[in-house]
């Protein structure tokens, strides 16, 4: 009984919405139509939706940003700001013997605090020295293509980010920096077909029947 309670639902929003196709959308006015209960809900939401569609908005007071930027509770000022505007900032205060031994041990604590961050070892963080990058070259021949990539596990067999640049003799060239590490990958050509680097230094499977070639980088 609630399935179809929920399905009912589904047809009316669906078919309030729009969504449907124009045979879909027959077929379910027929159903809401021949459901004497089914067709009450549907009235009742049509009617409800017509009502807050056709309602008249209240104007909004102009005094109501004010207003509520007025009832809002003031911002916390941060302690530091506090202690800084407690001790530089001019007033005129009436002292007693309470509140200058109470500005005395503030003073007393506050200097303590300076002292101890002056003299605090400063930690410097380990900064790993920068991984050296090895210039690599790349080369297909392909006279007859119009658009040569190389893609690969150094830019995850992206397509688009290794463009290979060809020259007069119908050979395709890039300089490609790599950190020092073993890589696999094609050459793809005009878009469409993926081809093995014919002057690889080895290749490997790559699980669906091909080759990828494979590159070692050392220093």
């Amino acid at each position: 009984m609630k399935n179809d309670k929920g399905s009912n639902r589904d047809l009316i929003h669906k078919l309030l919405d729009g969504d449907a196709a124009p045979d879909e959308q027959r077929d379910m006015i027929a159903q809401v139509q021949a459901d004497p209960v089914l067709k009450q809900e549907f009235d009742d939401i049509a009617g409800a939706l017509r009502s807050v569609g056709t309602s008249e908005r209240m104007p909004v007071p102009a005094f109501f940003t004010a207003e509520v930027m007025r009832r809002l509770p003031p911002k916390k000022m941060p302690l530091g700001r506090r202690v800084r505007d407690f001790l530089f900032k001019g007033r005129a205060l009436k002292w007693n013997m309470a509140t200058a031994f109470v500005g005395a041990a503030l003073a007393a604590l506050v200097f303590t605090q300076v002292v101890r961050v002056q003299n605090r070892p400063v930690e410097t963080a380990a900064v790993p020295a920068q991984e050296q990058l090895v210039t690599v070259k790349m080369n297909l021949y392909a006279p007859q293509a119009h658009h040569v990539a190389v893609a690969g596990t150094f830019n995850k067999w992206k397509v688009d980010s290794n463009i290979l640049k060809k020259e007069d003799n119908g050979l395709w060239t890039i300089n490609i920096p790599l950190k020092p590490g073993s890589y696999s990958y094609m050459f793809v050509v005009d878009g469409k077909a993926w081809i093995a680097d014919p002057n690889a230094q080895s290749y490997d499977d790559d699980g669906f029947g091909q080759k990828n070639s494979v590159l070692r980088v050392n220093i």
